[in-house]
């Protein structure tokens, strides 16, 4: 149930980030274009664009943790055995889920502060700027535990394994998959 959340999850904010990034793209080169062409812009551009970078960068987080992608100090993990690798991995997982849980409620908070200021052009509530925090945090809980839960069952020792060298097995993987170079094969 766990992997089919966090898959869910992932495929999701996949749409979700490439939509953001298009959305940013057409406003933000529409609006550079308007302005030395026309002397003239597109007003939301700047606030939605903002307001959709931090959305991104967040969801990405979520993304990258899913994936198991993320940016680590695995200098300690490299150096243990699989069975305290997979300690490891479950008691990060155990700070990820402190910190989830700080997210929640500070995201919280801030969205409930700021729920009657809004953004001067587009008018909307700066609560959807702090609610990043909260839907983080609530979305990030399901790949950490799926990633806690087979690591503490031995499912994935790719889990402990050291990033570079599952990149690099991956990299070889999608390389001897290539049909161009299958064609070149005697």
């Amino acid at each position: 149930m766990l992997e089919r959340i966090a898959r869910l999850l992932t495929r999701t904010f996949e749409v979700l980030i490439v939509t953001a990034l298009v959305i940013m793209g057409v406003l933000v080169f529409g609006n550079v274009i308007l302005r030395y062409g026309f002397n003239s812009g597109i007003a939301i551009s700047e606030e939605l664009s903002r307001l959709l970078f931090v959305w991104l960068i967040f969801m990405g987080a979520v993304l990258a943790s899913a994936q198991r992608t993320h940016i680590g100090f695995d200098s300690l993990q490299r150096l243990a055995g699989p069975r305290l690798r997979r300690l490891l991995v479950v008691f990060t997982g155990v700070l990820i889920l402190i910190g989830c849980g700080m997210f929640i409620v500070g995201g919280w908070a801030q969205m409930r502060i700021n729920l009657g200021n809004f953004y001067p052009v587009m008018g909307i509530s700066y609560g959807w700027l702090y609610a990043v925090a909260l839907v983080f945090g609530i979305a990030m809980i399901f790949p950490v535990c799926n990633n806690i839960r087979r690591a503490w069952l031995g499912m994935d020792d790719a889990l402990t394994e050291d990033l570079a060298d599952r990149i690099e097995s991956q990299a070889d993987r999608m390389s001897s998959n290539r049909p161009d170079q299958q064609a070149d094969k005697p």
